[in-house]
C-alpha cells in the first residue's frame, strides 16, 4: 500500500507508543520509515498541530521540495480503506521561519540546527529541530506503570465518556455471564481511556494505550466512527442476556444464580417476586432494588457515616471511625457506605460491634440485616440503613471492626478501588511480599499454588 514512500514521523504530541505502532504498520504495508527528515517523501505530524506550530518545530527549508506534510489521520484512513489515499485533504502548508542567526531575536524559541543523532530505533529519534524542542522518549515519561501509584485526584476529566459508557455496558454483560476475564480486560482498558488526556480520534491512538489490543481498538474505533457498538446492540437485543444482566444487579444474586433463574423461565423482577425461590438476602435485595441501584450523593453518605460514628463513640470513647470506599476516594456519588472502626490501644475495639448494632437497630436506623456477626467473629456487619426523615432511601451499609495493628492495611483495602487493590497486591508480590487487608508480609515463598507467609511487616 505504502510502497515507494519514505515516511518521517514527528513525535511531538503523538507519544512514543503510538509512534512505534505507526512505524510498525507503515513497515508492514511497504513504507520505508526514515530517521532523517531530509530523506522523507512524507512527513507525518500529530492531528493537534497546525501550520504555525509545525513551522516552529520542523526545519522546513531542509526538506525536499516535493515532501508532503500530512496529519496522522492520513495513515489511519489509508489503513482502514486498504488504499493509498490522496494527501490533499490531510496536508499542511507550512512556511519556513527564520533560522537561528543574526536575524533571530535573543528570545526566539527556534533552536539552531544540530547534527542528527543516529539510532536503530526511529521511534525515539527525532529530527534535530524536533529534539531541540525538548522531546523525550515515551519511556522516560511513563509515571503511571502502577495504578496504585496514581492518586485518584490526578485522574483528568474523562474526554472519552462516549466510548467508556458503551464499554462499561459491555462489562456489565460479561460480568452477568460470568465471563470475568473479558470483563477484567475491558475494565483495564476503560481505566486507560479515562486517564487519556485527549479525545481518541484514530485507531492507532487507541491501540497505543496500555491494555488495549487490536480487537479492542477495533471496537473503540467503531464507536468513534459510528457512535455505537454493534456487539453491544446485539447483546441488548437478546432477551435472555437482558434478563440475566438485570438479575445480577439484585443483591445476593451472582451470575450463576441469575443464569439459573433465566433457565427457569423468569424474565422480570415481578415474576421473580411472585414465583421465585429466594433467600432472605435476595428478598431484601428485591425489596430495595431501586434504592440500591440509585447512587447516593456524597453528603448523604457522610451523614450515614456520622450516624455510625455517633453510636460507636457512645459505646466506647476513643474509637477511630473512618468512612472508606468511594467516599474516601472523594467521589461525588457513592453506591454504598463502608465504615472502618478501630481503637488506638489495640484492645478496646473488641466486642463493640454488637453493641453498636443494637443502638442503631433501636433507633430504627438499621432496617434490614444481610450478614450479622457470628460467635467468635465480631468484626463485620452487612446491612441496610435509612436516614431519618420522609423521602429518605434505603442504603447499603458495611461496618468493619479491626485491631489497630491491621488498621493501615484494612484502610487501604476498604478504600479501594478494586483495580487499585489488584495493582497494589501485585506490586507487593513482585517484591517478594504478600499484602491483604490484615497485613503486609515479607519473605513470602510461593510453591505452585501454596503460599508460605513470612514475617509480618505490620506497623501499629
Amino acid at each position: 500500500m505504502f510502497a515507494g514512500t519514505r515516511v518521517f514521523i514527528v513525535p511531538t504530541s503523538i507519544g512514543g507508543p503510538r509512534v512505534k505502532l505507526l512505524q510498525r504498520k507503515l513497515t508492514e504495508h511497504g513504507a520505508a520509515v526514515v530517521c532523517d527528515e531530509k530523506l522523507a517523501t512524507h512527513m507525518v505530524v500529530a492531528e493537534a498541530l497546525d501550520e504555525g506550530r509545525v513551522a516552529k518545530i520542523v526545519d522546513t527549508e531542509s526538506l525536499q521540495p516535493a515532501v508532503k506534510i500530512v496529519k496522522c489521520t492520513w495513515i489511519s484512513d489509508c489503513l482502514k480503506s486498504g488504499l493509498l489515499l490522496e494527501t490533499a485533504a490531510y496536508e499542511l502548508r507550512c512556511k519556513a521561519l527564520p533560522t537561528a542567526g543574526a536575524s533571530c531575536s535573543p528570545h526566539c524559541d527556534v533552536a539552531p540546527p544540530k547534527k542528527a543523532r543516529h539510532s536503530s530505533d526511529c521511534a525515539d529519534t527525532a529530527s534535530p529541530s524536533v529534539m531541540s524542542r525538548g522531546h523525550k522518549p515515551c519511556s522516560t515519561q511513563r509515571k503511571d506503570k502502577w495504578a496504585c501509584a496514581v492518586a485518584s485526584t490526578d485522574v483528568p476529566v474523562n474526554k472519552n465518556s462516549h466510548i467508556t459508557d458503551q464499554l462499561e455496558a459491555m462489562v456489565e454483560t460479561f460480568q452477568s455471564t460470568n465471563d470475568h476475564w473479558r470483563a477484567l480486560g475491558y475494565e483495564k482498558a476503560i481505566i486507560q481511556l479515562k486517564r487519556h488526556r485527549t479525545k481518541i480520534t484514530t485507531w492507532e491512538e487507541a491501540r497505543s494505550l496500555p491494555n488495549i489490543g487490536e480487537r479492542l481498538a477495533d471496537k473503540i474505533w467503531e464507536i468513534v466512527q459510528q457512535g455505537k457498538l454493534q456487539k453491544l446492540e446485539e447483546f441488548q437485543s437478546q432477551e435472555n442476556l437482558v434478563s440475566q444482566n438485570l438479575f445480577t444487579k439484585l443483591w445476593g444474586a451472582g451470575p450463576a444464580t441469575a443464569q439459573k433463574w433465566v433457565q427457569q423461565g423468569f424474565r422480570s423482577l415481578e415474576e421473580l417476586a411472585a414465583r421465585g425461590n429466594l433467600t432472605s438476602q435476595q428478598k431484601i435485595g428485591l425489596k430495595h432494588f431501586d434504592d440500591f441501584l440509585e447512587k447516593m450523593p456524597r453528603a448523604e453518605a457522610g451523614l450515614i457515616a456520622d450516624m455510625v460514628a455517633k453510636a460507636a463513640l457512645s459505646v466506647q470513647p476513643g474509637l477511630v471511625v473512618v468512612p472508606c470506599g468511594s467516599y474516601r476516594r472523594g467521589r461525588a456519588m457513592c453506591g454504598d457506605v463502608d465504615v472502618l472502626i478501630t481503637h488506638p490501644d489495640g484492645r478496646s475495639h473488641k466486642g463493640v460491634l454488637c453493641r453498636i448494632l443494637q443502638i442503631l437497630h433501636e433507633s430504627a436506623f438499621l432496617t434490614d440485616d444481610l450478614a450479622v456477626p457470628h460467635e467468635g467473629d465480631n468484626s463485620k456487619y452487612m446491612g441496610v440503613c435509612r436516614l431519618p426523615g420522609t423521602g429518605s432511601k434505603h442504603r447499603r451499609l458495611d461496618i468493619f471492626v479491626v485491631p489497630q495493628e491491621e488498621f493501615a492495611c484494612s484502610l487501604l483495602a476498604f478504600t479501594g478501588s478494586a483495580h487499585f487493590n489488584r495493582s497494589m497486591r501485585l506490586l507487593a508480590r513482585r517484591r517478594g511480599m504478600s499484602l491483604n487487608d490484615h497485613g503486609l508480609y515479607a519473605d513470602v515463598c510461593r510453591i505452585v499454588s501454596t503460599v508460605t507467609i513470612g514475617k509480618s511487616l505490620k506497623r501499629g
